[in-house]
């Protein structure tokens, strides 16, 4: 039951409008992000939060730019995400969906692995191309890629790779959430990057500096970078803060979706 939904949700998923775009998209944003790290590195010494060259030769060099991008594949994921899920609101696909699969709560799983499936997909790819955007960069300002190729280098990309994967995940979670709560795309999508964007960004953790410990997108961000030094957070800490919120809005959504009626 869960695999049908899975396929059917993929239909829609598949279309060259939507796959091309959000892959290609986030593989050029990611690339961006490793050609500013790597035009912009100083020869010694860190400048403006940016790694050295030495420190770019180092064994975890080659993810550097991908783990500053994260926060940006996170909220595109958060986007893409909510769109999907309250496109059937607003389009009026669901009351169809629902005729051929009537237990919502097997439909809604289905719709929901499709998508963080869909995302995963497309954060790999980014993370390739960058990867190979990368060797280029380094090439060209003279850096040495000789530690990248070690065991402890592919250690280091492994499990940056994976933490930005499981972030991914999360943020496309909530944006599934959000969607199908407030079942406009548009308002789904606005509000998601207003908190995610301005609220704890740039309001909560300035006026608050201790409620960055329990926001789920700053949790996030410290699942991906393995850590958080600005607000002195650990990945521990930060994995169970987000695993906790994820597992409370997938309960609610559950509720909510199998009992609000589907009016259009």
């Amino acid at each position: 039951m869960i695999a049908a939904s899975f396929l059917s949700e993929w239909v829609k998923l598949k279309r060259k409008t939507l796959l091309l775009s959000a892959f290609l998209g986030l593989a050029a944003a990611s690339s961006l992000f490793v050609v500013l790290v790597f035009s912009h590195a100083p020869a010694h010494g860190a400048g403006g939060g940016l790694p050295s060259l030495q420190q770019l030769a180092r064994p975890n060099g080659l993810v550097f730019g991908l783990t500053r991008a994260t926060f940006l594949l996170g909220v595109v994921a958060f986007g893409i995400a909510a769109a999907q899920m309250a496109s059937e609101y607003s389009l009026g696909t669901l009351r169809q969906l629902l005729v051929r699969q009537p237990r919502r709560v097997t439909l809604l799983a289905g719709k929901m692995l499709a998508v963080i499936t869909f995302m995963v997909l497309a954060t790999a790819f980014a993370a390739i191309v960058a990867f190979l955007v990368a060797n280029v960069m380094a090439r060209s300002r003279g850096v040495s890629t000789a530690a990248w190729f070690t065991g402890t280098g592919f250690g280091d990309l492994v499990s940056a790779l994976g933490n930005i994967e499981l972030a991914v995940i999360g943020y496309s979670v909530f944006g599934l959430v959000i969607g199908q709560f407030l079942r406009s795309a548009v308002a789904a999508v606005i509000v998601g990057f207003a908190w995610l964007m301005v609220i704890e960004q740039f309001i909560l953790t300035r006026i608050v500096p201790g409620t960055a410990a329990w926001l789920p997108g700053i949790s996030l961000s410290t699942i991906a970078g393995g850590g958080n030094a600005d607000f002195g957070l650990t990945y521990t800490h930060g994995l169970v803060i987000a695993v906790s919120y994820i597992a409370v809005a997938v309960a609610a959504a559950s509720v909510t979706f199998a009992r609000r009626d589907v009016t259009a």
